[in-house]
């Protein structure tokens, strides 16, 4: 580490110049190739997609239209747009309401035009996604468009307030350091590699099944760690500073101490996003890998980068205040003196953000069209149809049988009727009389596949989203379990020890059930299946950064003079500060994209901010050392030196003003 971060130190121009080039060529390439995002969850194995081979492959779109009075006098109006949509290029049918009374409402103020395509929505492309809502567009009816295609429409969530996020994170920056080059370094380091990641996952959208989410998980992932890890190299550099280094050599012994815990940080955030692999899915693999590739591009300007900023700035002397306080001596003298106390509170606290999950339910589902941003065609289309036609008209499903049997589907559908409303013929459409959303539906779901018996299958997109759900549900034993034990492993090769990885798997287990609570009682349900996958690797891979920066100087203490509580006062004094300024500056860039027109993204906002703030204030600072005060020389066993008997606590006084 410290000799590329000299040799990046030396050629400063040289590599900035390739930063910027790499920069602007993705940029570039990326704009010239465009995206080609797939929302689409292959199940191979579901009971919807078999139902989904039986049905006709082309794509089916419901424009739905009102008018202020009836459609009957809005006839002039809407005949026109009939005729624009049979324009459309690969549109094979569209089906008029007039002279099908299913298609309108009760109090004939709203209608729907069904379109046909030759091919599923997937094979038809955004681009004519694009053309068909442009179509639709008039200023005298209120028109909304449901269906696959319509949802390619659904534009990726402004990131204007990640921006936002950076200022606020700059201005803690400047008064937690004192120094406009601590504010302009890590936040330029930061979203130079950002950039260049976000260019990277629209090339990626071309040769692996990439999620539209991918680029605000990665940018939310990217922003969050891109300023932390900096900050971590530009701390050690500034203390080596304090203590009379020139500059390189503090730059070499930052590589070597902040750069590898980076390191090690960033191949841990990595691997536990890998970890979502075990659930077997193209569209899970996708998120994985983008947001890796974000916090690995990170992590290397962490290393590259910012060495060579750093010679460029001229940065050689310290603002007046950049020694620590006093008051995290305080804290880590009270902590080691009475442990149980801080413990008992600290658990207390994750209990109670924990309690909604179990009370209110974690219920998995994935969000209909009610939830897209307001003015979306396809939010308009989910109002107009449950105002017009019931909440459950957006929910339709399908029960279709291997071999059509008119007798048995008619004896079927005076079954489902009971629940549902259903139209005859036979591909049985039903109308749930719930929304999409609501767990009835869900149930609807299971109901008729009992029902219906062998031979029948049932499909639509409430169906599809069932499946999803159980499928990552049954996967996610196995995921837990990948990411704890490979968490474990690596703390463990990290600091030779056992208790203390296994400790902090623990720590991060209730950190996850308390994000999860939090999210429950903001959002309620259903929770998009992928989201806690998501939020409990991105979890495990964002502590590592704080374990490894906290235990790493406390390991480094107790080599040095064989006492555990003098050490964990040494480890939290030097470092409680820059845990506490990374995890504010990271919830602050978390907490902008909780006001994004995304409720998913809102959703990881949300969760990745309480978790970094419960993990860096409750866990690394009150939780962690009070429990590594209880277990004394057990935390480094199976080493062989002795614990020392007396553990002199230094004063607060002495403490603050030598601690490097």
């Amino acid at each position: 580490m410290a000799g590329l971060a000299s040799r990046c130190f030396r050629h400063a121009p040289w590599v900035i110049a390739l930063w910027l080039l790499a920069l602007a060529g993705l940029v570039l390439a990326a704009q010239h190739a465009g995206a080609a995002y797939r929302d689409t969850v292959a199940l191979p194995a579901a009971d919807s997609t078999r139902a989904a081979e039986l049905l006709p492959k082309g794509d089916i779109e419901r424009v739905v239209v009102t008018a202020p009075g009836t459609i009957d006098a809005a006839r002039d109006r809407i005949e026109p747009l009939l005729r624009d949509l049979s324009d459309l290029d690969r549109v094979v049918q569209v089906v008029s309401p007039y002279g099908a009374p299913e298609l309108v409402s009760a109090d004939r103020r709203t209608a729907v035009i069904l379109v046909s395509f030759d091919a599923p929505a997937d094979r038809l492309g955004p681009e004519l996604a694009r053309e068909l809502i442009e179509t639709v567009r008039t200023d005298d009816l209120t028109v909304g468009v449901s269906g696959q295609l319509a949802a390619m429409t659904v534009g990726a969530p402004n990131l204007g307030n990640a921006g936002i996020g950076l200022l606020a994170a700059a201005i803690v920056l400047l008064i937690t350091f004192g120094s406009l080059t601590c504010v302009v370094l890590p936040v330029v380091t930061a979203a130079v590699s950002v950039g260049s990641a976000l260019a990277v996952v629209v090339l990626l959208s071309h040769v692996l099944t990439v999620p539209k989410i991918s680029t605000e998980i990665a940018a939310l992932l990217g922003l969050g760690v891109g300023v932390d890890y900096a900050l971590f190299v530009l701390t050690r550099y500034r203390q080596g500073l304090r203590e009379g280094l020139p500059p390189r050599a503090a730059l070499e012994r930052a590589a070597d101490t902040s750069g590898r815990s980076v390191v090690f940080a960033g191949v841990t955030v990595c691997v536990s996003l890998a970890g979502m692999f075990t659930v077997g899915m193209a569209f899970l693999d996708g998120i994985a890998i983008t947001s890796a590739v974000s916090v690995g591009l990170t992590m290397l300007a962490a290393l590259t980068l910012l060495p060579a900023l750093l010679r460029l700035t001229g940065m050689r002397k310290l603002p007046r205040h950049s020694a620590p306080g006093r008051g995290w001596a305080g804290l880590a003298r009270s902590v080691t003196r009475r442990p149980a106390p801080y413990a008992i509170a600290a658990v207390l606290v994750i209990a109670v953000l924990a309690a909604p999950a179990p009370a209110l339910g974690l219920r998995l589902g994935m969000p209909g069209a009610g939830h897209d941003p307001p003015g979306s065609p396809t939010k308009v289309a989910d109002e107009l149809l449950a105002e017009g036609f019931g909440p459950g008209a957006n929910g339709q499903l399908v029960l279709v049988a291997e071999r059509p049997d008119p007798v048995a589907a008619e004896a079927l559908r005076e079954i489902v009727a009971t629940r549902a409303d259903v139209s005859p013929g036979p591909v049985l459409t039903v109308t749930p009389r719930t929304g999409p959303d609501d767990p009835a539906t869900a149930e609807l779901v299971g109901w008729l596949r009992e029902v219906a018996g062998p031979g029948w299958h049932v499909g639509g997109a409430v169906a599809v989203q069932t499946d999803f759900s159980a499928a990552v549900t049954s996967r996610l034993p196995l995921f837990l379990a990948a990411v704890v034990a490979i968490s474990v492993l690596l703390l463990a090769l990290v600091f030779r020890s056992v208790l203390i990885p296994l400790t902090a798997a623990v720590m991060n287990l209730l950190t996850a059930g308390a994000t999860i609570g939090v999210v429950v009682a903001v959002f309620g349900g259903p929770i998009e299946p992928y989201l806690p996958v998501f939020l409990f690797a991105g979890l495990f891979g964002l502590s590592m950064d704080y374990e490894v920066f906290l235990i790493s100087r406390i390991q480094e203490e107790w080599r040095r003079t064989g006492h555990t509580r003098t050490a964990i006062v040494d480890g939290l004094v030097s470092t409680g500060r820059t845990i506490t300024a990374a995890a504010l500056i990271m919830a602050l860039v978390f907490a902008a994209f909780a006001f994004v027109d995304s409720r998913v993204v809102r959703e990881a906002g949300v969760g990745l901010t309480v978790a970094v703030l419960l993990d860096a204030v409750v866990i690394r600072c009150l939780l962690v050392p009070a429990v590594m005060v209880r277990l004394g020389a057990a935390n480094w066993w199976p080493s062989r030196r002795r614990e020392h008997p007396v553990a002199p606590i230094p004063d607060a006084r002495d403490k603050a003003g030598w601690i490097h």
